[in-house]
């Protein structure tokens, strides 16, 4: 066996490039990364703004319900909805609004801002709405 023979069999363990593909993979591994987290940090912007829309809608149903339950305790609006501000508040929520008919429904808006989310895009803030009262004065969808 000749030594021109031995250099045939030996596997090539290396692929060269031309001149012209030189860090090629380099450039099409960081177009990856930035796709990869550009899609990464949309889903966190969308997952905060769901997370803090059922914190709004959570702190506002249980703030018209503490609020209620105040109400036909003392049959006064002001500490009612003081109580439903109390509670907003345990849940880092804001009462936008809240009112007291006269047949003691209490009506509480809350709202909570969203921590992580795209620049011009939305207000910033999650907003609920909820009713509560004596049994039959609220409306099933309310």
């Amino acid at each position: 066996m000749s030594h021109h023979e031995l250099r045939a069999e030996r596997p090539r363990t290396a692929v060269r490039c031309g001149p012209g593909e030189t860090g090629s993979a380099t450039v099409l591994a960081v177009g990856l990364i930035a796709a990869v987290l550009t899609v990464t940090l949309g889903a966190l912007a969308v997952l905060d703004a769901v997370r803090s829309m059922h914190v709004a809608r959570a702190a506002a149903d249980l703030g018209a319900l503490a609020a209620a339950g105040h109400f036909q305790e003392g049959a006064d609006p002001a500490a009612a909805c003081g109580q439903a501000d109390r509670i907003a508040r345990r849940h880092e929520a804001r009462v936008l609004a809240c009112s007291v008919d006269p047949r003691g429904v209490v009506t509480v808006t809350t709202s909570v801002r969203i921590g992580h989310r795209l620049t011009g895009i939305g207000s910033g803030h999650a907003e609920g709405t909820a009713r509560a009262g004596p049994a039959g004065t609220v409306p099933a969808d309310g």
